[in-house]
């Protein structure tokens, strides 16, 4: 693989601008075809996609369907990411908006809970949508949209890849490799995993039986109502005697098409990412971490997988939590 990675946009962000904000493109199918969801500010009298400010602790993707929520009502989860929006604010701030798409199935009305900030929030058909937006580049967001839509990599499901929190050294570690714990900095970073791993729908979680993976998920697993399952195949010894069988297991939890979070090892990540790469487009999986350690700890690699008999990557993003 390149040693090339995949842009860390948290942290990209956070170096070249001013204001963080992040917002989702909020979608369904109704009678009409493609239809998107807009709201209206009553202080600029504009209509825009529904996006608010990063708080203080919060991620990219926390702000996203915090934001989203408030300002429609509606508890959405993340799906594929959008083109992000830079433009100036004031006399020379620079403004970052990262963006996703949202699939909403609920009927309920939008309902904003502050009505002096947004006094509206409406469905649109796309191509009305696209007359009603009052920044012409916001149409940008509505472009990539409806690609994703007429090639099915809208729908793109959420397989997250965990490289557990900081560990004990191992050099100072003299008992069995496969219960050293995590050091309290790798259980702050496990517990702020939580939130942000909340911020996708995820239905199964999976992890190295070695402790120090189990911790990492346990905190997000406890919150979510979700049970842990452990393979074999993803610790270090296993993958350092036979990684064609770590591989069968990506591979696996891929043909299984389900929404899943792993947490791994740093030294089983070159086969993980290998096989990843195996399902993306060469331009795509030329952007995968290529130089040890890959990720850092309790950092997360989010690989978004079209549906269908084969499984295709078509986007990747890597984020950490604020607190790691």
């Amino acid at each position: 693989m390149s040693p090339s990675a995949v842009t860390n946009a948290e942290e990209s962000a956070r170096l070249q601008a001013d204001v963080l904000a992040a917002g989702a493109v909020c979608w369904r199918e109704g009678a009409s075809g493609l239809e998107v969801l807009l709201v209206h500010r009553p202080r600029y009298d504009d209509w825009s996609w529904p996006k608010g400010k990063v708080d203080k602790g919060e991620t990219l993707p926390e702000c996203a369907v915090r934001e989203v929520a408030e300002e429609t009502g509606y508890p959405i989860h993340l799906g594929l990411p959008m083109p992000s929006a830079r433009y100036t604010v004031g006399r020379s701030l620079t403004k970052h908006v990262s963006y996703w798409a949202a699939e909403v199935k609920s009927e309920k009305r939008p309902r904003p809970d502050n009505p002096k900030e947004i006094d509206r929030a409406e469905w649109f058909p796309a191509g009305v949508a696209r007359g009603k937006l009052t920044r012409f580049a916001d149409r940008e967001q509505l472009d990539r949209l409806e690609h994703a839509h007429s090639t099915g990599a809208l729908r793109a499901w959420a397989l997250i890849i965990v490289r557990h929190g900081k560990a004990f050294p191992r050099s100072k570690w003299h008992e069995t490799e496969h219960v050293r714990p995590l050091l309290a900095l790798g259980t702050r970073q496990a517990m702020a995993l939580t939130g942000l791993l909340a911020a996708w729908r995820i239905k199964r979680v999976v992890s190295s039986p070695w402790k120090r993976c189990v911790a990492t998920l346990k905190p997000y697993a406890a919150s979510a109502g979700k049970s842990i399952r452990t393979a074999g195949p993803l610790s270090e010894k296993a993958n350092a005697a036979k990684p064609k069988k770590t591989a069968q297991t990506l591979e696996k939890i891929l043909e299984k098409g389900r929404p899943t979070v792993l947490c791994t090892h740093r030294p089983v990540l070159p086969t993980v990412l290998t096989t990843l790469a195996e399902h993306a487009p060469a331009g795509l999986a030329e952007r995968l971490p290529g130089k040890d350690p890959y990720m850092n700890p309790g950092e997360i690699l989010v690989a978004y997988v079209r549906p269908g008999p084969v499984p295709r990557i078509v986007e990747f993003e890597r984020y950490r939590p604020i607190d790691a």
